[in-house]
């Protein structure tokens, strides 16, 4: 008898939602952590008395009906994990050369208050959210789960032919077709980094699956993110036989050509063999075959063919004596812009290894929660983060680390003095506590390839049908993580969710 019905190897999102439903279900699951915290980039680390999630600001799809909200109610946790709604008027600010554009839910009163600012770009922009709604709705149809898609669906989305029209399509395709002006196109794509892309290399299918899906609500976990992966983690550990192991690195897996037959793991420097009836891998599907010997994924050959988003620098601050709210900040995320030109912000920082003017997002998770628990009473926390390339981080800290490290001071500072100038006055004065991370420390800490903060990059050419959780060559195992899936929490929940309805059918 194997040791488990199903192991899963990380705790993402993904697997977490997985292995959550399984042991819902009466499987004996581990879940396999080779940190010492769970919950991927959704996790959240201690300094002192401060937290802070390592990579996650804000998530869609956790309204009434909606994909999380429906996984919480299912597991029995619903009313124990609650959401915050971010300003309904403004969830976002988006700041271009110190102009600032709230983003509102409604797309129609999005669409008005452009308008207004920008009365002589009505046309172009009405064609934009035009076909903004057009294609959300076609994505919907083609995205209900299994148990919902019937031939009827298929063929209307599949009838109006705009998905496959536009499926090689960037944003900025669709920018040069409507002739949107340069100011517009830096504000429609003011939530770029929450794809890591410049209008010019990203889907724009992707680019409308975000925008319309945070206009139905932009929502902050009541209890923070440590509750709401802990909770999860909960529905996996109170099942009897299942169980979550930390510090857990899955070294190998085995396999007789066909199956895999089991795996190695390292934990306290000793190595051990589990068994399983099934394998689940949240980890990046390529570093997955290496462990099983890339020799038995031919069949998968396609779908491992991919290159990974770029990676961020992230500044974690804890801040004593100042009230954020004074100086611009609440309940949204401000996105700050130096200028319009967002392909060429892109590749300063990218291409060039320029971060003297960067995009910043800034949020303030502390003013999106009024719960207790990230700092101590009175303070406040603000997170920072921006793009930048991952090969250069990661020589610098092979190669010298004293030059490393001043790179990150050099950097650290001057978004401080930008911070300082534009925003908060004195802020170094208020910091008390502060933590910097590079896409080095992704792939340190979080076994991120590369660094990368979204698995596969999120252009056309990685944006086709292979995109979904699947079965790979080895029988029994699965692949389910942001590559294999979308990237966002409510994306790698909803990639757990499909491969679970998948599993559940195969059971059956």
């Amino acid at each position: 008898m194997s040791d488990f019905d199903d192991i899963i190897i990380g705790s993402g999102m993904a697997g977490l939602t997985v292995a959550a439903l399984l042991a819902n279900n009466g499987r004996r699951v581990a879940v396999l952590e080779a940190h010492d915290a769970i919950g991927g980039y959704a996790h959240t680390f201690k300094m002192k008395d401060y937290r802070f999630c390592a990579q996650v600001h804000y998530i869609f799809n956790c309204g009434e009906g909606e994909s999380i909200h429906n996984l919480l109610t299912k597991l029995g946790i619903a009313e124990a994990v609650p959401f915050v709604r971010l300003d309904p008027e403004g969830f976002d600010h988006i700041v271009v050369a110190g102009d600032r554009f709230r983003i509102p839910n409604g797309l129609t009163k999005f669409l008005g208050r452009l308008v207004r600012k920008f009365p002589e770009s009505e046309q172009p922009l009405r064609r934009y959210f035009d076909l903004l709604a057009i294609l959300s709705s076609e994505l919907e149809q083609l995205n209900l789960p299994a148990n919902r898609l019937s031939l009827a669906t298929i063929r209307a989305a599949i009838r109006g032919r705009h998905v496959l029209y536009y499926l090689k399509w960037t944003l900025e395709d669709l920018y040069d077709h409507l002739g949107m002006p340069p100011k517009l196109r830096a504000i429609l794509a003011g939530q770029c980094g929450d794809y890591l892309l410049p209008p010019r290399d990203v889907s724009l299918l992707l680019h409308v699956a975000l925008v319309t899906l945070y206009d139905r609500g932009a929502y902050y976990p009541k209890h923070h993110y440590a509750h709401f992966v802990d909770a999860l983690a909960g529905a996996v550990k109170r099942q009897p036989g299942s169980v979550v192991l930390l510090e857990h690195e899955v070294n190998k897996i085995e396999t007789d050509g066909v199956r895999a037959t089991g795996i190695t793991v390292i934990t306290a420097g000793n190595e051990k063999r589990l068994t399983a009836g099934r394998y689940i891998s949240n980890m990046d599907p390529r570093q997955t075959a290496l462990l099983a010997g890339a020799q038995h994924f031919e069949k998968d050959r396609e779908r491992l063919d991919y290159d990974y988003s770029c990676g961020t620098f992230t500044m974690y601050l804890g801040l004593r004596g100042i009230d954020l709210r004074e100086h611009g900040f609440g309940s949204f995320n401000v996105w700050r812009y130096p200028h319009e030109d967002l392909n060429r912000i892109y590749d300063d920082q990218l291409l060039r290894h320029d971060l003297s003017n960067p995009w910043l997002f800034l949020s303030t998770p502390t003013l999106h929660s009024d719960e207790p628990g990230l700092c101590p009473p009175g303070d406040q926390i603000m997170e920072i983060a921006t793009a930048c390339d991952y090969a250069r981080f990661a020589t610098l800290r092979r190669d010298d680390r004293r030059a490393y490290n001043l790179e990150k001071k050099k950097i650290r500072e001057r978004i401080l003095d930008i911070i300082d100038a534009e925003y908060v006055p004195n802020i170094r004065k208020h910091i008390v506590m502060r933590v910097t991370g590079t896409p080095a420390s992704n792939a340190r800490f979080c076994r991120a390839p590369e660094g990368n903060s979204y698995g596969a990059a999120l252009s056309p050419r990685n944006m086709g049908v292979h995109r979904r959780p699947f079965r790979a060559s080895l029988d029994n195992l699965w692949m389910v993580n942001a590559t294999a899936g979308f990237p966002s929490v409510a994306g790698a929940v909803g990639a757990g969710i499909r491969l679970y309805e998948e599993l559940s059918r195969d059971h059956v």
